[in-house]
């Protein structure tokens, strides 16, 4: 995919500040066929949908995996981490997310993690979990000559490809070659992921969403839900 920079415009020093992930696009409640209450779309808001849809299911569900299965100590899981941690990570949070990660006022229970979306996700790999940085560090893209294809640049990956499509949320446009190189991108990080740690169907769900039918009132909700704000990762840089 060309011009990735990877970078996001804020200050890389200050607290996480995401949004929920939780862009699925919402059911029409008012009685209204959605066709009537949505405008038409083309084939290039179709592909920002179907690239919206893969990143917060597939891509999130193998962020997941990854925590799960890498507690930083063996024999422990990653809620102990999360309940260790808890001081250092109330500081990178917001409210809601730590509402959501932290629900007991006595601190023995967390959230679950199949709640969190990948925002929270990216948080706990880089600060709770056994994964290692990227060659070239968090919050940088990570080498691609030679490709660095371990976990952490795997997550850095997913984290820069959700960025870089947020700058098309305000017309929720993608062109077909655009949608072409990141499906391709986001096919290929997949693979790294599953050759770690062992095939999840990651692939298989991949394809089947490639040409998933996509009506306007999904489009246009993928759109809404993204405009005037990044839906993807803010991020906290240790110091």
């Amino acid at each position: 995919v060309k011009n990735i920079d990877g970078q996001d415009k804020d200050d890389v020093n200050t607290p996480i500040t995401s949004e929920s992930d939780s862009i699925l696009p919402a059911n029409n409640t008012d009685g209204q066929d959605e066709d009537d209450v949505d405008a038409p779309i083309t084939q290039e808001h179709i592909n920002h949908a179907r690239l919206c849809n893969a990143l917060t299911t597939v891509c999130s569900n193998a962020l997941r995996e990854i925590l799960l299965t890498n507690a930083p100590m063996p024999h422990t899981d990653i809620y102990k981490a999360i309940l260790a941690n808890e001081a250092k990570l109330k500081k990178q949070l917001n409210k809601d997310q730590v509402k959501l990660v932290f629900p007991d006022p006595q601190g023995l229970t967390t959230g679950k993690v199949e709640e969190f979306d990948t925002s929270l996700l990216y948080t706990m790999i880089r600060n709770v979990s056994s994964v290692s940085a990227p060659s070239n560090g968090w919050g940088k893209p990570p080498n691609d000559n030679p490709r660095d294809t371990t976990l952490g640049a795997s997550v850095e990956r997913i984290r820069m490809y959700r960025n870089h499509i947020s700058g098309h949320s305000v017309d929720g446009k993608i062109s077909q070659q655009e949608f072409e190189d990141y499906w391709a991108e986001i096919d290929e990080v997949l693979r790294e992921i599953e050759i770690v740690i062992g095939n999840h169907g990651y692939l298989e769900d991949l394809e089947k969403r490639k040409n998933q039918a996509i009506t306007p009132h999904e489009a246009n909700e993928y759109r809404r839900q993204t405009e005037g704000k990044s839906i993807l990762i803010s991020f906290f840089i240790e110091a």
